[in-house]
């Protein structure tokens, strides 16, 4: 993908009503995670979490309104790849007793939050398929 991380943070800061003084959680390899930690602070988030992968995710939920998962894919033998999935069992998990909107953004190539995440209350996952459709549109309007 493109660089998306201007894109990516002003749909989240039309979404969440503003960055300052919210919590970020970017999961992910550092130079991926690097562009939108500098937009991120640039907004004047209160805390960004950084995890190299999704393993405590449940357990940083409950802390952050924002969610952006980029996750390192790996070429398997025979030159297939695997993206690892951030579950909706994991993210339900995490998001038991909330109170408060949690904005997912999937930034993998193709769809690596399970789908049924997004139908969890108060919860709002763009896949990849919703951010081409958004910034198309957004694309085309601009000619």
């Amino acid at each position: 993908m493109q660089d998306l991380a201007p894109d990516v943070v002003s749909i989240a800061d039309a979404c969440l009503g503003g960055l300052q003084g919210r919590s970020a959680l970017l999961i992910g390899p550092e130079e991926l995670r690097l562009p939108y930690l500098k937009l991120l602070r640039q907004a004047r988030m209160k805390y960004v979490y950084q995890e190299e992968t999704s393993a405590r995710v449940h357990y940083l939920l409950p802390h952050v309104q924002l969610l952006i998962y980029m996750p390192a894919i790996a070429m398997l033998e025979g030159g297939n790849t695997h993206v690892p999935q951030l579950t909706a069992a994991s993210i339900a998990k995490g998001c038991e007793g909330r109170r408060t909107p949690l904005l997912i953004f999937d930034l993998a190539p193709s769809t690596s939050v399970e789908e049924l995440a997004g139908l969890l209350p108060a919860v709002c996952l763009y896949t990849p398929n919703d951010l081409h459709r958004i910034l198309y549109k957004a694309e085309l309007k601009a000619c």
